[in-house]
């Protein structure tokens, strides 16, 4: 772990890691960080033996938070036999663990794509080394707060939606082939082919905006008219993202759905300049 996020403790999770700040110590930069979230998460597995979505955050001192911003990221992964979920915990790890420590000139799209490159090449190398694991592939959205900038990469069909003054918008695309008999085949995905085409925007980041990230087993569920009601129903990100997850697991017990579901919910309290 490189010096900007040896201050970060890790929660551990079953489908998640979570980095957070240990207690900082007396100064200004304790008493001003750059940047403030509220965050919640919920993931539940149906009819699977293992749930094959990831998440993680990042939120490093006050130091690392100027120089490099905050890292939310999901990921969901495909392929029988346990595949999947390697996939998709192995690129979302690895991006917790290497955003951090890239260097100070390269810009966010440039690290984001650095690493998800590295990502997409041992996907692909470990498919071919073990035939059980042969095709493995992994959605991914990750986001990064930075000052008074969001960030977004993405590839797949997780999705990245923002609430801000009572209005959703959807910020990713998904990247699925057209017509109903193939809208959950993947064009794009990490591990999918050799030079993963990964999408990135960014935009203005504003206090009380609303970041929801979630899997197609939430997303594609619950629709999204219910996903707006239920982000503007709740103040509170972990309310939204536990009702997001059991609602969705509700409609699924019902009509025999068997997708996990995954929800990570931040809401901007502060940003810097």
């Amino acid at each position: 772990m490189n010096r900007s996020t040896r201050r970060l403790t890790l929660v551990k999770k079953e489908n998640a890691a979570l980095l957070t700040p240990r207690p900082a110590g007396p100064g200004p930069a304790a008493e001003n960080p750059p940047l403030r979230l509220s965050l919640g998460h919920a993931s539940e597995t149906r009819g699977r033996w293992r749930n094959e979505d990831f998440f993680g955050v990042a939120i490093p001192g006050a130091e690392a938070l100027r120089a490099k911003g905050a890292l939310l990221a999901i990921a969901d992964g495909i392929t029988g036999g346990g595949g999947g979920r390697i996939a998709a915990e192995t690129t979302v790890r690895s991006l917790l663990a290497d955003y951090f420590a890239t260097p100070e000139t390269w810009d966010i799209p440039y690290a984001l794509d650095k690493l998800v490159g590295a990502a997409n090449t041992w996907l692909m190398a470990e498919s071919r080394r073990r035939p059980e694991l042969e095709g493995m592939v992994t959605t991914l959205s990750v986001l990064v707060l930075r000052g008074s900038r969001y960030h977004l990469a993405h590839v797949g069909d997780t999705r990245v939606y923002c609430l801000r003054d009572g209005v959703l918008e959807q910020l990713t695309t998904d990247h699925v082939w057209p017509g109903r008999a193939m809208h959950n085949m993947l064009r794009r995905a990490v591990g999918l082919d050799l030079h993963p085409v990964i999408d990135f925007a960014e935009g203005e980041l504003r206090p009380g905006d609303v970041f929801m990230l979630l899997s197609d087993g939430v997303w594609e569920v619950l629709g999204t008219r219910e996903v707006n009601e239920t982000a503007k129903r709740h103040s509170d990100p972990q309310m939204a993202a536990s009702e997001l997850v059991a609602r969705a697991v509700a409609i699924q017990r019902r009509y025999l759905g068997c997708n996990d579901a995954t929800a990570l919910v931040a809401r901007v309290d502060a940003c810097g300049d």
